[in-house]
């Protein structure tokens, strides 16, 4: 049995928020953690995407008040929009009600793959690949780190079909 250790202790601020301090560990051979770095000062749109997209005046405030250890920004860099959180605010009429399928289940498969993005995910992923079936719609995410890995991921998909007794006709 593990012993149990205290990582973190915090102090209540105010309306509900904890100031936490954190013990460095160092890293074993297999750990669950993931803690990432950063250089010393990120522009505003890093600090952004870093906090989960929280408002410029929300990182201010927290600059402000000082809520965050090592939270330093480079007040010159520019504070641009951002497209996830414009496309998140946006709203749209439902659609009109479906017509009727012309194809049967796996028969037409609908493929894009995404990316390069400019910071991987945890597990180092920087593309993704969507495959939607065109008649029930249901979605599959593969998630890559290079984009020669896509081929090897469709032709999974197909497998896929094959072993669910569906035939794939059109890409």
């Amino acid at each position: 049995m593990k012993e149990k250790k205290p990582i973190a202790r915090g102090t209540k601020i105010s309306n509900d928020l904890y100031k936490l301090t954190f013990k460095y560990i160092p890293r074993t051979a297999h750990s669950d953690h993931a803690f990432s770095a950063a250089s010393p000062s990120q522009s505003w749109e890093t600090w952004h995407q870093h906090f989960g997209h929280v408002g410029y005046s929300g990182i201010k405030k927290l600059l402000d008040n000082q809520l965050v250890d090592g939270l330093q920004i480079d007040m010159n860099s520019l504070k641009p929009g951002c497209v996830a959180c414009t496309e998140a605010k946006l709203s749209e009429a439902p659609y009109s009600p479906v017509s009727e399928c012309q194809t049967k289940p796996g028969e037409l498969t609908h493929m894009n793959l995404w990316g390069k993005y400019n910071v991987a995910s945890i597990h180092g992923n920087q593309y993704y690949l969507l495959l939607i079936d065109d008649t029930a719609q249901y979605i599959t995410v593969e998630f890559l780190k290079t984009k020669d890995q896509a081929a090897q991921k469709i032709k999974n998909y197909m497998t896929y079909l094959k072993v669910q007794g569906r035939t794939l006709c059109a890409i």
